[in-house]
């Protein structure tokens, strides 16, 4: 990991272990992969415009926060995150900063401020962050007011130079928070999320959870989907596009939590929810731990790697074209060789096995749709379990 985070690779750097003959394969899977911006059997990415939750609880109050509140929650208790990078416009222009602050000293009402609250009672600015930002810069002299044209008399000045009984107002001027609270699903906060957002590209699933799980979760995989082991054990067919490299590295450290039991969630075909409570889960964690996790995954995609090349994670191909990377199968192959012991096993014996596994797999159906329901995931992972108890043998 960065330094920044406290913990890294440990053992064999990635940089070493990458040899010339994997970096040829490397650009030549490149090269030859026009497929690798979509996963096959891709699910969970891209937000379906028809999905309901007829079953979902949403919590939403309506609270009020003083000004100073804000800025000693953003400065002082850090209850209130204001910049994760969630929202794609432009930063405000000075002018749009001393109208805010005009507005304030004259008593306009300002547009609510929408936050999510996680299960600590932390808050996160999911609209008014440009808002919240101007009013700490303005109380924390980083700005003159300049051009205002109902209250000119203010012209010149910053907070410190007011008077005291403007300082006071300003500090106790009230604004609007709606706040998502638990147990809000993952899936509607994503579009509650939306709706308040809504502009230029739609975020993906991966993108939102990417801004409102910031932390050593989302450094962790930055950091996974950089290393050359997980480039080559996919052949490079996994793109960054839209955080597919992300989201697939995210799913198998989910599952390997879960199936390890180092996460105590129930599963019951709801990946979402899985997928936060993971990020949550490892944002959680000490740096010990995450490094451990971090071994297990550049060990499992070495492995991968070695025994099978770098179709590990793709079906037979039908026709002239190579198949993409098959999600379900990235985290069924890739749990497989971070939980058994094939140290001492014969590679070749272990490839044929691995192999004839693949293609039942592929038979099954269980790999093309309905991934995510509990009994496909079920069938994936106990069956390469079944086989890590037999490798052991």
């Amino acid at each position: 990991m960065t330094k920044s985070g406290g913990y890294r690779i440990l053992g064999t750097e990635s940089t070493e272990y990458l040899t010339e003959n994997m970096t040829k394969e490397l650009t030549e899977a490149s090269e030859k992969d026009p497929a690798g911006d979509r996963l096959e059997a891709e699910e969970g990415l891209e937000r379906k415009s028809g999905d309901v939750y007829p079953d979902a609880t949403v919590k939403i109050s309506r609270d009020q926060y003083s000004v100073f509140e804000i800025k000693r929650m953003a400065e002082e208790t850090h209850d209130l995150q204001i910049a994760p990078p969630f929202q794609r416009r432009r930063v405000w222009r000075i002018e749009q900063n001393r109208e805010l602050i005009e507005s304030i000293l004259m008593g306009i009402p300002i547009p609510v401020i929408y936050v999510f609250e996680d299960e600590n009672g932390k808050k996160q600015v999911v609209d008014g962050r440009q808002r919240i930002s101007a009013i700490i810069d303005f109380l924390n002299n980083k700005f003159t007011l300049d051009k205002l044209r109902m209250l000119p008399a203010f012209n010149g000045k910053k907070f410190s130079d007011l008077d005291p009984i403007y300082k006071s107002k300003v500090e106790r001027y009230q604004i609007p928070v709606y706040v998502i609270e638990p147990p809000t699903p993952e899936r509607v906060k994503y579009d509650i999320f939306d709706r308040v957002n809504r502009g230029g590209t739609r975020l993906n699933n991966q993108e939102m959870r990417n801004a409102l799980y910031q932390g050593p979760a989302t450094e962790l995989l930055n950091e996974l989907s950089r290393t050359e082991e997980f480039k080559a054990a996919t052949g490079n067919g996994v793109k960054a596009t839209r955080m597919r490299d992300k989201y697939i590295i995210l799913r198998f450290l989910s599952f390997y939590l879960l199936r390890t039991r180092g996460l105590d969630f129930s599963y019951k075909s709801n990946s979402d929810e899985l997928l936060a409570a993971a990020m949550k889960r490892i944002n959680a964690m000490p740096g010990d731990e995450i490094n451990a996790l971090q071994n297990v995954f550049i060990h499992s995609m070495r492995q991968c790697h070695a025994i099978l090349g770098r179709n590990a994670f793709r079906f037979s191909q039908t026709n002239v074209n190579r198949r993409p990377v098959n999600m379900a199968l990235f985290e069924a192959i890739a749990y497989f060789f971070a939980t058994a012991r094939i140290d001492a096993h014969d590679h070749e014996t272990l490839k044929k096995r691995l192999e004839a596994l693949k293609e039942e797999f592929d038979r099954s159906g269980n790999f093309i749709s309905r991934v995510d329901s509990s009994n496909a995931v079920e069938y994936r992972f106990s069956m390469v379990e079944k086989l890590a108890r037999e490798a052991a043998c």
